[in-house]
């Protein structure tokens, strides 16, 4: 485990400020009565991270103290970042349960796109530690868009890194090593020392797993160069993984010195992760005493490695499934003690509840694929009701519509007929007047018949101009047809009252005949007017007037 890589990340950009700051002059601010609630919690919360890496019992409390006053405030940022200090103090003790807890709770409560992302990589740390890495780079993945999309390069580097540390995790090492080459180029272009060394060595810890032990060197020796004056585990860590690539250059003394040198640092360390590193050292040191044949050593540092594994491992409460696997292989051995009668009857215990527990997960099963079939069947009845009452609603509006036009058929029909008959009649007043007009009075006849004669002539030419039927079909057809008239003036709006007439007319399927008669026009006037509406229609010859108008 190298987990001073990632906690470096994940605690740099929130504890920096803090770190710089005497814990002193932080918890004498806090004697301060005319401090503001928020100002105080800030103040908390800048201690809990400066005590986090080294005391994280100590953080624990002020970051709790922050969190509780952050609820009476009811300010849900500053409740976030005191629980992400909680979640990191938990995450250091190794309680991966209470610090996944913490995380999640404080990602429902930010607003920000800066502190989901910062939720996000804590989440990918603590899954990370639990050795789940599809879960980590998921998390890290989010952060990582989220900071992109925000331009900062600093968060940029920590999530490139990041995600190389998963795939390292998940041997991956190739695609490890991209993410560690963009990190350090970024680091290196904009001037974030502390990041070039963290990356250099971690492409280091590539070289190794290529074969590459000499160009592994060589990143090592680079990033010991840079934290020169720094964390006491950060340079044990480079000591760790430098002291691997001399074992398989076979430059023993070299490795052995390195290693020492690294064994001191880890033990001036008051840091909750140096156990962490010493098991590095001591994995190292056992390939390194069986490469020197001094195998009784090599063993002592391995019963050394195993103890001090199982007390790191023991602290992970339920959450992380590695860590729950070796509390039962632990708790198998504390019981090779009892008799074969009680390891047979906890074997029975165990089978007993593990099949309890399949006939109980396959009831639940059971039941939800019930309720699921019993929902999607009511649903799918549903469904079919609702289409019935479409399909009938729609039958009906289609009858509906039907009617109507069986309706606007029918009075189109009487229309037509009511034009015909004026039409006829017209044309038998016109020849009856063309026939009286055609008798000869001018001989015998006396002057009172010719009185009368000329009163008739007139009395029918003055009926046939005034021609009320004629004027009652056109309010009739004007009644009727009130939709046709506003479609068409919507679109021309500059056709005359004539105009208007003449289209609903031919839309009836007149003849010009009979729209002459209709009219008390000629057959050439008629043609004409019909000429002058297709050009204002702008149709082709091709085009029928009448069905154009039956589109309106």
């Amino acid at each position: 485990m190298r987990k001073w890589l990632w906690i470096l990340m994940a605690c740099f950009h929130a504890a920096t400020a803090a770190a710089q700051t005497n814990a002193d002059s932080l918890a004498a601010r806090l004697a301060d009565k005319s401090m503001s609630a928020s100002e105080r919690i800030r103040t908390l919360n800048q201690l809990a991270a400066y005590y986090n890496k080294d005391s994280t019992n100590i953080a624990l409390v002020w970051a709790n103290e922050a969190y509780l006053l952050a609820l009476r405030e009811e300010n849900h940022d500053l409740q976030a970042a005191s629980l992400l200090n909680l979640s990191e103090g938990y995450l250091y003790n190794d309680q991966y349960d209470q610090a996944l807890n913490y995380a999640y709770t404080a990602l429902d409560l930010v607003e920000t796109d800066s502190a989901r992302a910062r939720c996000f990589t804590f989440l990918g740390w603590i899954f990370y530690d639990t050795e789940n890495a599809h879960f980590s780079q998921q998390y890290h993945q989010q952060a990582y868009d989220i900071y992109r999309r925000l331009g900062d390069p600093r968060t940029i580097a920590l999530s490139l890194n990041a995600l190389g540390l998963v795939y390292l995790q998940k041997d991956e090492f190739a695609t490890a090593r991209k993410y560690f080459d963009s990190t350090l180029q970024l680091a290196r272009d904009r001037g974030l020392g502390g990041m070039v060394a963290t990356a250099l060595s971690n492409r280091g810890i590539c070289e190794n797993e290529f074969g590459k032990y000499n160009d592994a060197i060589a990143d090592f020796n680079q990033a010991l160069a840079m934290l020169k004056g720094g964390d006491e585990l950060s340079h044990a860590e480079v000591l760790n993984q430098m002291s691997y690539s001399r074992i398989m250059l076979k430059e023993y003394p070299q490795a052995r010195e390195l290693l020492a040198q690294a064994r001191t640092l880890i033990n001036q360390s008051n840091s909750n992760t140096r156990k962490e590193k010493l098991l590095d050292n001591l994995t190292n040191s056992v390939l390194l005493y069986q490469q020197l044949g001094e195998y009784k050593t090599a063993f002592t540092e391995l019963q050394e490695y195993t103890r001090v594994r199982n007390e790191i491992l023991s602290k992970s409460k339920s959450e992380a499934i590695s860590a729950l696997k070796l509390k039962r292989e632990a708790d198998e051995n504390q019981t090779r003690i009892i008799t074969l009668v009680a390891q047979k009857e906890l074997r029975s215990f165990q089978r007993n509840a593990l099949a309890a527990g399949v006939v109980l997960l396959i009831i639940i099963g059971f039941l939800v694929y019930s309720k699921l079939k019993q929902k999607q069947k009511k649903e799918k009845e549903l469904e079919e009701v609702k289409r019935a009452l479409i399909k009938q609603e729609l039958e009906g509006a289609l009858m509906e519509k039907e009617a109507l036009n069986n309706k606007l058929e029918f009075r189109d029909n009487d229309l037509k007929n009511y034009a015909l008959y004026i039409s006829q009649r017209n044309e038998m007043i016109r020849h009856f007047i063309d026939e009286l007009t055609g008798l000869d009075i001018h001989s015998d006849a006396k002057k009172e018949n010719i009185a009368r004669f000329n009163k008739m002539v007139n009395k029918f030419q003055h009926d046939l101009d005034i021609n009320k039927d004629a004027q009652d079909f056109n309010l009739s057809v004007n009644e009727i047809h009130k939709d046709f008239f506003f479609n068409l003036l919507q679109q021309f709006p500059n056709l005359t009252e004539n105009e208007r007439r003449l289209c609903a007319q031919i839309r009836l399927n007149l003849s010009i005949k009979d729209i002459a008669s209709l009219n008390n026009i000629s057959v050439k006037s008629v043609e004409m007017a019909r000429y002058r509406l297709r050009k204002v229609f702008n149709l082709e010859h091709k085009d029928s007037l009448s069905d154009f108008l039956k589109n309106f």
